[in-house]
């Protein structure tokens, strides 16, 4: 692992081997441009020189937690973290994860990061505390011991630690603090007061094994377990804006052209010597020529306010930037030329001697001889037609066997052939151009195919007469790329339409090209690329064999390699292989964009033209050094995010799983492919691009999760392996099974031995019942003449006798006699007729009125539509529910006379009667009934209720009973309202 990058951001740096003092003043570089002209092909060139390197921005609309980058810090992991102004940044390569105070930050800016060897992130927040992010979480002071021990009263503007985790804390007044995280050593001490000296950064100790370096403006000390020596003291020559002090102590000064903002070195702990060193600033961030310290090497990002630098473990550069985001590099092998003007696209790319003839738009052409760029401008000359068509582009740069170059734009052919000396053909756009022989030229145009004279550009003859986008001149044969496909036509102008038999070529021709073996290949927007030798297919590629895109834009011979431009990126493809092995470079590699309009090699530099303008490399430099990192980013079960851990033992319930993981791989650009399986369920590897495995709902039993990711350059990273081991329910385990079977044989007997037995005794339950209804019905009527009852109408009698009342002590006997009769009539049959029982009830009311001298009125209504001698109800079964109005509802009644109203109806197919009085209610009653003597107490009731529980067991239609407690307008107790609702059925039954 290559050693991490140290940032300080003390206004006065001091570091060994690079120990930098930082003083007030300023001084800029000049900056300078060469303009020089000179004629070709009869126009005016214009010389330029700009040049730039590929970068790629991450910003807020990629995820970025917010805009200003005030550090940078890549952890143990590999994750690359980010302090900005609105939260911290984590980035995997392809997604970012942002922390804001709701996941526990103690403010949302935030200011520096350093990441130690146990695995944590520490944060310094623009508050005055620290924190760290641990394990998929955030430790405060609030939620950790540790940090309970620091004390702080302003800003920390810089953390460094050692190879024990002694962590520097340097404050914004210019303090520092030593946190020391050993286990069992915990300690907080302030230097400041503990020395009395005033450090202003720190860094840790490359050329020795232990401690950290402290620098204190002129002098830096060695600081080892709490103990302080000094290493170096100097003071720096007057008006010196850097100094840089190397290992063998030999002063070497830089002037700085202005105040830089922090400092960034790499250190290589094997060679003990420092590999890079950035100083950045408001204008760009320098390097410094880490051979000799003598000078600043390079300037990036020129004019861009940078904040911090970091150089991760596949060696991309980030630039945190103050208000631009993130700013990667990922190769300073690939520059770009006329980056960011209007007429930055190329379309074609061709060599002429030693120059690089480059094909823009708005009517430009570009000489590329060395690092000279010279801009030829068609403007003037043809400046009658051109103001017609400003955005004229050169489509088509091809010279020809005798040395003359044809340019081919969207308004004219054109050739130059000696200096002085040029032809113009204004013809249709100029889409493609090949050479039949040395006289004449075969021209793609946006209207037909033509040949050409070489020698004055006129037109001999129309080969197509549709729009073409491609033309080629092979094996005698004339082949035509249209917008529908490829045509071959021959000399006598018959075609052949390809694509009825390849089903590829049936795509829109973008380009031809001609390897050294003679074949022919064919590029196709989204069919990929086609090889044809003679009337053969010698090889049909697409993304199933490695391309990175079938819609091939350009192509390129070179001696046994085919290069191929996509949306993309390139394709350089060795035919000399059968299996046609794919190398692919890309905006992952350096390259500014992937859309590529034309390509071209010269030897080991590769030229390629992409809307971003003219990019080149050399491909013997480019380093696919890489490293593939994959790692597990949460856990879910059941929806519930879980802690990491190396195995889980589920409940068989929670049996939907969720994995979300990451291939960190940088200079891959997200190309990432993962290859996983779960044993237990299925033993085969598949593959995917997601990041995301879910198993929504998994058998019981034993898992084991195998993966690992595959970068874009084949790098192979760690097997992540997670046992899962999901718990077997009871019910599918052996002994649940075996108990199910005996419990069933079991169940099988107990239900045939007790069918045997009901057939049994069903017939003596019968006989039992009926006696048992007979017994309740005697108890009941017996009930109906309580001896209470009788005393009373005796008391009644007797009464009436001492007031002499004659009369009514003969009306009072003849009706006690004659309820007397009819209720031994009654108690001989098992049924009654309402008729009867209204009569029954009719006599019982008048004599309980008579006893309670007319304190209460009745009315008994029949419904008209019931038959009254022909329906008969179980006999005596409502004068309980009459008593107990009388005895508890009515007799306690204060206010008002009472009421018994008493109705029978039948609504639908059943027969309702109902007993309703207006008393004190069941609840009030309750009350008095408490303190009854228990004699007085009546059990009719409960003898009605038992009676009807018995016909319910006699017969399928049941008799239910509803009992309303009434209230008035107040909520008090009004009364009480007695339903018995008997079945239609039961009724025929019982009459």
């Amino acid at each position: 692992m290559p050693a991490a990058g140290i940032t300080c951001c003390s206004p006065c740096l001091t570091f060994l081997p690079v120990l930098i003092q930082l003083f007030t003043g300023s001084k800029r570089f000049p900056t300078w441009y060469r303009f020089l002209y000179f004629i070709f092909l009869g126009v005016l060139p214009l010389s330029t020189s700009a040049q730039e390197y590929n970068y790629v921005r991450y910003d807020t609309k990629d995820g970025l937690a917010g805009s200003t980058v005030y550090d940078i810090c890549q952890d143990r992991d590999g994750f690359i973290w980010f302090a900005t102004e609105a939260g911290l940044s984590r980035f995997d390569g392809t997604r970012f994860k942002n922390f804001t105070t709701a996941d526990g930050l103690p403010d949302a800016e935030v200011i520096k990061l350093y990441a130690d060897h146990a695995g944590r992130v520490w944060i310094a927040p623009f508050k005055n505390t620290v924190c760290y992010y641990y394990q998929g979480k955030i430790y405060t002071a609030a939620n950790d011991s540790l940090l309970k021990k620091i004390k702080l009263n302003t800003a920390i503007t810089g953390i460094v630690g050692d190879r024990d985790d002694n962590i520097l804390l340097c404050r914004f007044d210019a303090g520092a603090y030593l946190l020391q995280t050993r286990k069992g050593q915990e300690k907080f001490m302030d230097l400041t007061v503990l020395y009395g000296r005033t450090f202003l950064h720190g860094h840790p100790n490359f050329i020795g094994r232990e401690g950290l370096i402290l620098g204190m403006g002129d002098s830096s000390f060695l600081l080892v377990d709490g103990h302080l020596q000094p290493l170096w003291s100097r003071p720096p020559p007057p008006q010196v804006l850097i100094t840089l002090v190397r290992r063998d102590s030999v002063v070497k000064y830089i002037d700085h052209p202005m105040e830089p903002n922090n400092i960034y070195v790499q250190y290589d702990t094997i060679q003990k010597q420092v590999q890079t060193l950035f100083i950045p600033s408001n204008e760009g961030v320098w390097m410094v020529d880490t051979l000799h310290f003598d000078r600043f090497e390079e300037v990036f990002l020129k004019e861009k306010p940078i904040n911090s630098v970091l150089i991760d473990y596949e060696k991309n550069i980030w630039f945190g930037t103050a208000g631009e985001g993130v700013y990667k590099l990922v190769s300073r092998n690939f520059k770009t030329y006329f980056t960011g003007s209007k007429n930055a696209e190329v379309f074609s790319l061709a060599k002429d001697d030693n120059r690089i003839l480059v094909g823009a738009g708005y009517n430009k052409m570009y000489s590329i001889t060395g690092a000279r760029v010279d801009s030829v401008s068609f403007s003037q000359s043809f400046s009658r037609v051109l103001k017609k068509f400003t955005g004229n582009r050169l489509m088509s740069i091809k010279k020809v066997s005798n040395g003359d170059l044809i340019l081919g734009f969207d308004l004219f052919l054109f050739k130059r052939s000696s200096p002085g000396r040029s032809i113009v053909n204004y013809v249709y756009p100029i889409k493609s151009i090949d050479e039949i022989d040395p006289e004449t030229l075969l021209v793609g145009t946006g209207r037909n195919t033509i040949r050409v004279r070489e020698k004055d550009l006129s037109i001999l003859d129309t080969i197509w007469p549709h729009r073409s986008t491609a033309v080629s001149y092979y094996d005698g044969k004339f082949y035509v790329g249209s917008v529908g496909g490829l045509y071959i036509v021959s000399k006598d102008k018959t075609s052949r339409y390809l694509g009825d038999s390849i089903p590829a070529l049936r795509y829109r021709t973008a380009c031809f090209a001609t390897p050294a073996d003679g074949s022919l290949w064919i590029a196709t927007y989204g069919g990929g690329i086609i090889g044809m030798k003679g009337n053969q297919i010698i090889g049909h590629l697409t993304t199933e064999q490695g391309l990175s895109s079938n819609i091939c834009r350009s192509l390129f011979a070179d001696k046994h390699f085919l290069w191929v431009g996509t949306d993309k990126g390139i394709n350089k493809i060795d035919l000399s292989k059968p299996s046609y092995p794919i190398h692919h470079y890309s905006i992952a590699d350096g390259l500014p964009s992937n859309i590529i309009n034309a390509i071209y090699v010269d030897s080991s530099t590769v030229y390629v033209g992409s809307p971003a303008g003219l990019t080149y490399f050399d491909e013997n430099k480019v380093s696919d050094y890489s490293r593939c990192d994959l790692r597990i980013l949460d856990v879910s079960v059941s929806g519930k995010s879980q802690p990491l851990q190396k195995a889980y033992t589920l409940d068989y319930y929670d049996n939907n799983l969720k994995i979300e993981f990451a291939g960190i791989s940088f200079k891959s650009g997200g190309d990432i492919l993962y290859h996983y399986r779960l044993k237990g369920l299925k033993d085969t590897w598949d593959s995917t691009r997601q990041n995301l495995l879910e198993y929504p709902s998994l058998p019981s039993g034993s898992y084991q999760l195998e993966l690992l990711a595959v970068n874009k350059f084949g790098v192979i990273s760690n097997t992540v392996v997670i046992p899962f081991l999901i718990e077997t329910p009871f019910w599918q385990t052996w002994w649940f099974k075996v108990l199910i079977v005996g419990l069933a044989i079991g169940m099988t007997v107990m239900i045939l031995t007790w069918r045997f037995r009901t057939v049994q005794q069903r017939e003596q339950e019968r006989a039992t019942l009926r006696q048992q209804i007979n017994s309740l019905e005697q108890l009941a009527l017996r009930s109906q003449m309580n001896p209470h009852f009788i005393f009373n109408c005796l008391n009644s009698i007797q009464h009436f006798i001492i007031k002499n009342d004659l009369e009514t002590t003969n009306q009072y006997l003849t009706e006690f006699a004659h309820l007397i009769r009819q209720t031994m009539d009654s108690a001989e049959k098992g049924t009654i007729s309402i008729d009867h029982e209204v009569k029954y009830l009719t006599r019982y009311i008048e004599l309980e009125k008579m006893r309670f001298g007319h304190s209460f009125d009745y009315s008994i209504v029949t419904d008209e539509r019931i038959d009254k001698e022909f329906i008969h109800i179980p006999s005596m079964i409502l004068q309980p529910y009459v008593e107990n109005s009388i005895r508890h509802g009515i007799r306690h009644k204060k206010d008002g006379k009472g009421l018994i109203e008493i109705k029978f109806e039948q609504p639908g197919d059943q027969l309702l009667c109902i007993v309703d009085d207006n008393g004190i209610g069941r609840e009030n009653a309750r009350r008095f009934r408490s303190r009854m003597h228990v004699e007085y107490q009546s059990k009719g009731m409960s003898l009605a209720a038992e009676r009807i529980n018995a016909l319910n067991r006699q017969y399928a239609e049941s008799v239910t009973i509803e009992i309303v407690d009434k209230t008035d307008s107040l909520n008090n107790p009004a009364g009480t309202r007695i339903k018995i609702y008997f079945p239609n059925k039961l009724l025929t039954k019982l009459s």
